[in-house]
């Protein structure tokens, strides 16, 4: 089976190529900017990121052309966006689409305005399946494009990281831009170090927001006790959660965050935004923190049964987020919309 990917270049996409490849024949990758992918026989950039219809346009050909030339037996479309929308328009109706929802793509960019919404819709009618890791997606989606068929609850997986000696290091690694409030980590941080200053700030990571937020730091006098560790290799990112006694990650929209379920796995204590989707995992107070407004979290997460808490995680993550479990359900949905 051949077959294409099409998504972000994100640390996401390479970790399931790598992990989707034994499995195929042939691995082709489509993003929209560079990624390098040793499993993929061949990789190919279009960009749909201007708002420019001739553009457009010309990139749609471009699609055209490459799904021709390579010959895919499927397409899967990694996060249900604009790349993807070109991406099934251009693909013929004998080769399928998968498409896989990763959180704001469904939950909040539908809702900014028409034509984000046309891009969403389209692209979920025409995937022959959707998989998300969170059932308040599949939920979401639902509301837009009825199918329960259609929609398949189905983890990303991870790697289980093993844990060394635990330091007196919160570790964050969500992308620094406004919807991860990154910000706002630093701003809990600041607060809970004066009470608590053997501890240290460890923030992987780059985007956007990375030079506000290192003026943030150095307004709020932390700057001695916060690193900006930068973009993140996989063993770099390994080592930090193994070391990291706590996980933050607090944004405002999310699917199953790959990144706390790999966290758990490397025994950190997780603090989590108010978010329905981290309920599915968290429970607050019992194996993690769910941030509010009215007390430091970092402070609460010291108040927890560590050895109770790293027990619950373990049970609660379980075989079905292990890479090599999920990816063998991905390859199963592949083989029955061969068969279809």
């Amino acid at each position: 089976m051949k077959v294409l990917i099409a998504g972000e270049a994100s640390v996401h996409v390479s970790n399931y190529c790598r992990a989707i490849h034994p499995y195929v024949e042939k691995l082709v990758l489509l993003t929209e900017t560079p990624l390098d992918v040793p499993e993929a026989s061949g990789s190919y950039r279009v960009s749909f990121r201007n708002f420019n219809p001739f553009q457009w346009r010309q990139g749609l050909q471009e699609l055209k052309k490459i799904i021709q030339t390579e010959k895919p037996d499927l397409i899967h479309v990694h996060q249900v966006n604009r790349l993807a929308y070109f991406v099934c328009l251009a693909a013929p109706k004998e080769i399928p689409v998968i498409a896989t929802a990763w959180g704001s793509d469904v939950l909040l960019v539908p809702k900014r305005n028409f034509l984000f919404r046309y891009f969403t819709t389209k692209v979920l009618r025409q995937s022959v399946y959707v998989t998300a890791d969170a059932r308040v997606m599949i939920d979401a989606m639902q509301k837009l494009v009825p199918g329960e068929s259609k929609y398949v609850l189905l983890q990303y997986g991870i790697d289980p990281i093993v844990p060394v000696a635990k330091e007196k290091i919160i570790f964050s690694n969500r992308l620094h831009r406004p919807l991860y409030n990154i910000d706002t980590i630093l701003r809990d941080f600041a607060g809970f170090v004066k009470t608590n200053p053997e501890w240290k700030l460890c923030i992987g990571g780059s985007g956007p927001e990375t030079a506000n937020l290192t003026e943030l730091a150095s307004a709020l006098q932390v700057s001695g006790k916060v690193e900006f560790l930068g973009w993140l290799k996989k063993n770099e990112n390994d080592s930090n959660y193994a070391r990291a006694s706590i996980y933050v990650s607090i944004p405002s929209s999310d699917g199953t965050s790959v990144s706390l379920l790999e966290a758990m796995s490397a025994e950190c204590i997780p603090v989590v935004s108010n978010l329905p989707v981290t309920k599915e995992w968290i429970t607050d107070g019992v194996n993690g923190v769910v941030r509010n407004e009215e007390q430091n979290p970092f402070t609460e997460a010291l108040s927890l049964d560590r050895a109770r808490c790293v027990r619950i995680n373990k049970e609660v993550i379980g075989k079905e987020v292990d890479r090599k479990e999920t990816t063998k359900m991905f390859y199963t949905l592949y083989e029955q919309v061969k068969r279809k």
